[in-house]
Formats: C-alpha cells, sequence, structure tokens
C-alpha cells in the first residue's frame, strides 16, 4: 500500500472514530437529560398520586428499595415496603448530579431529599441524600433499578 493510500486510511479511521465519539457524547447528553426527567416525574408523581404508585410506576420490573436492615426485589417487594408506611407521608427531593455510562443505557442521580411524616402522634422531619440507579428500558424509558 502506497504511504499515500495509508495516510488516507488513516486520515478517513481518525475522522470516522470522531464522529463515533461525537454521537455517543450526544447520546449521553440526550441521557443525562431524558433520567432528570424521569427522577423529576417521579417525584412529582410522588406529590400528586402518593408514594407507593410512584414508585410503582417508575421501578423497572427487578427493581431494589435498600434500606437500612433489609433490601426490597421487585415490584412486589416494593409493595411489601409501601405497606409497612404511612400512606400520608411526604417525600420530595432534588436531584443535583446525573452520570451515565458510555453506552448511554444506565446511569446515576444523587441529590438531597426532604421527608415529613406523623408517627406515633409526632411530626417527625428529616432532611438527607438519596442516590438512584437508572436503567434504559427496551421501549426507551428510564426506570429505576437501585434505590
Amino acid at each position: 500500500m502506497s504511504m499515500k493510500k495509508l495516510f488516507l486510511l488513516f486520515l478517513l479511521c481518525g475522522i470516522f472514530c470522531n464522529g463515533l465519539s461525537a454521537q455517543d457524547k450526544t447520546a449521553q447528553v440526550k441521557a443525562k437529560q431524558d433520567i432528570l426527567a424521569a427522577e423529576t416525574a417521579l417525584c412529582n408523581m410522588a406529590k400528586e398520586k402518593g408514594l407507593e404508585a410512584a414508585f410503582l410506576a417508575f421501578a423497572a420490573d427487578d427493581a431494589v428499595i435498600c434500606k437500612t436492615t433489609k433490601i426490597y426485589k421487585g415490584k412486589e417487594g416494593i409493595k411489601e415496603y409501601f405497606a409497612r408506611k404511612d400512606k400520608n407521608d411526604k417525600l420530595t427531593w432534588k436531584p443535583l448530579y446525573v452520570d451515565v455510562s458510555e453506552a448511554a443505557d444506565m446511569g446515576y442521580t444523587y441529590g438531597e431529599y426532604d421527608f415529613e411524616g406523623v408517627r406515633v402522634g409526632r411530626t417527625i422531619t428529616d432532611h438527607g441524600v438519596f442516590h438512584t440507579i437508572w436503567k434504559k428500558q427496551p421501549d426507551g424509558s428510564w426506570k429505576f433499578v437501585v434505590n
């Protein structure tokens, strides 16, 4: 192969690889936007329809909710978790950071939450941090897999 052809081959390879990189970055930017939209929709639905309905709607079939002493697996586990909770609990949160995998098919968020509920006749409040792992579903939607 002549030097000219070899140079042209390397040049084309470089252009092609840079094009893929730009595509990957575009997919990642879109995935981040979609995950933030899903996180916001989850929070809004929790305010409107309650925590259990919202978490079930945005949970992947194999999702888990991790608590200090127990992991609740799948949608049945999530139902079990919320069956133990007061239906009047209020939880709001705001993601502060989102990142996605290079393939733009998984991502995570973290941020701050505020909780208010009544226990044994007393109002309790809590402020803390949360983290959620999201996975892109076959239909293109984002569902959480770990919360």
